[in-house]
């Protein structure tokens, strides 16, 4: 059995949860390891909170939509969660319809290009954030 093809914990603990993905075969025990976990991870949150998804990785024709997101992981649904950031795949191009900011109640999914660009799009729109207590390890470095 191969190790999880994903990660997933917080970025800036209580404040920012994130997920990556290490390569990209997705299976389907990582996708009910995706939401088992990060169901876990976000049961006792009762603040506001982001989600850094980084799909750097993956291997989709395009980004994924918020409904899509809500329908197939519960968690996307939290009531505390505001901002989805997701990190396209680097094969994509986002085109004007993708980098449209999609809302459904009070959560909102951005996608960005790169990850500084994820982390920038979050220190601008939310004050507050402990940047100093960031897991700076936490995402793969950029892969060429």
């Amino acid at each position: 059995m191969r190790p999880p093809n994903y990660r997933i914990g917080w970025y800036i603990p209580q404040q920012i949860a994130a997920l990556t993905h290490l390569h990209p075969e997705v299976t389907t025990a990582d996708f009910q390891g995706v939401v088992q976990e990060g169901a876990a991870l976000l049961q006792s949150v009762n603040t506001a909170f982001h989600i850094i998804i980084d799909n750097r990785q993956m291997e989709l024709a395009a980004p994924v939509r918020l409904s899509q997101m809500q329908l197939l992981v519960p968690y996307m649904n939290h009531p505390q969660l505001r901002w989805v950031v997701v990190v396209k795949p680097m094969h994509v191009v986002l085109s004007t319809e993708h980098r449209a900011i999609e809302q459904a109640g009070s959560i909102h999914l951005k996608n960005v290009a790169s990850l500084p660009d994820a982390i920038q799009f979050l220190q601008q729109t939310t004050p507050g954030l402990h940047w100093d207590q960031a897991d700076v390890a936490f995402f793969p470095a950029e892969r060429r």
